[in-house]
């Protein structure tokens, strides 16, 4: 982790007040299709978030976003071990998220699919999920995200969501700048240092709130913290719907 540039709340409320002023508008993914990029009268910032693990970090991402009065796109997972959407606190997480104005996506995870699974199931597929999310929420989905992508998807094929745009097609990975904090680091290098954010280009950046809080921790610290908090959040959940549980007897 570069102590320039931390994965803290701070360290990106650097990153959205100096993509402010340098004079970038936070827009939304199916707004850009609509738009020449190289002929936008501002630059775009299309900022994306992958839920993969927590909907207690997203919206803690959420509240710092609300300090700019900027709109994100939050990408959740229905099919996931990880957190349940349609649970009381699940639901609660989400509609906080949406109600600060946030887009929605789905977060797609092909793992959970036949490896031999074509385009047109993919789209078959991602159009259930999609509905699910938007029945429940009574929001539209607006694009798909993916979560460990398949190959096939890697080509990015437009027909891949249809009839929602989805982030692999070339309009968010060829025709503007791409940075992504994966793993707990800028891979393709941290987005105010790129050739993108110098010429005031558009730009594409993938945040995952896993990685960000209050303090720069390491990726995998990060991650056995967020393990033992589920552990106890489940242990209470058990003690309250099972009254033979003593959590602190074997």
């Amino acid at each position: 982790m570069s102590s320039d540039y931390p994965f803290t709340f701070d360290g990106y409320r650097n990153l959205i007040e100096k993509l402010l002023a340098k004079g970038y508008a936070f827009s939304a993914f199916p707004d850009a299709i609509e738009l020449d990029l190289a002929k936008s009268q501002r630059p775009l910032c299309l900022m994306r978030h992958d839920i993969d693990f927590d909907l207690g970090m997203a919206r803690d991402m959420a509240l710092v976003e609300a300090e700019f009065q900027i709109q994100s796109t939050y990408f959740f997972m229905v099919r996931t071990e990880h957190y349940n959407l349609f649970s009381e606190q699940g639901t609660k997480l989400v509609r906080e998220i949406l109600d600060l104005g946030h887009h929605l996506g789905l977060h797609f995870d092909c793992a959970s699919y036949e490896a031999e699974t074509t385009v047109a199931g993919f789209a078959k597929y991602a159009t259930a999920e999609a509905q699910m999310l938007e029945t429940w929420f009574d929001r539209p989905v607006e694009i798909v995200s993916y979560h460990r992508p398949a190959p096939l998807v890697l080509e990015g094929s437009r027909d891949l969501s249809f009839p929602r745009p989805h982030t692999y097609m070339g309009a968010f990975t060829d025709s503007i700048h791409y940075v992504s904090d994966s793993r707990g680091e800028w891979k393709h290098g941290h987005p105010l240092e790129s050739h993108a954010y110098q010429n005031g280009d558009s730009i594409h950046i993938l945040i995952h709130p896993v990685w960000w809080g209050n303090t720069a921790v390491r990726p995998n610290t990060k991650l056995h913290a967020l393990l033992d908090k589920k552990m106890e959040l489940l242990r209470y959940s058990v003690a309250e719907n099972c009254t033979i549980f003593k959590p602190n007897e074997r």
